[in-house]
């Protein structure tokens, strides 16, 4: 488990649930963006329940292992979501194109 440190307070929550939360908080930073997530949590009473934070360009968050008695905290389908995002807000990767520059007449391939 993970305890992440964010502004004035701290959350608890699994390890790849952590993990994907500070990758997509440094992909917005990236991309000047915001968002607000609505995340997995163990909450001070021991339950699970969902915690909601705003990431931005100028969120600073800190993730250290803590020592937890329960059982890790998984939520696939978060982690998936939010590996999502972070892909989204990537670097655009080429893609294939099926007609170069077959058919073009006079190209200049100096000029590419």
């Amino acid at each position: 488990m993970k305890r992440i440190h964010y502004a004035s307070g701290s959350l608890l929550t699994g390890d790849a649930i952590a993990d994907v939360l500070v990758k997509y908080a440094a992909a917005l930073a990236v991309n000047t963006a915001a968002a607000e997530v609505r995340a997995p949590a163990v909450l001070e009473n021991g339950e699970v329940g969902e915690i909601m934070m705003l990431l931005g360009p100028a969120s600073q968050i800190l993730a250290e292992t803590e020592r937890f008695d329960g059982p890790e905290l998984r939520d696939d389908d978060f982690v998936k979501g939010l590996q999502d995002r972070v892909a989204a807000l990537g670097p655009r990767r080429a893609t294939f194109v099926k007609l170069g520059t077959e058919g073009v007449d006079d190209i200049d391939v100096d000029m590419l």
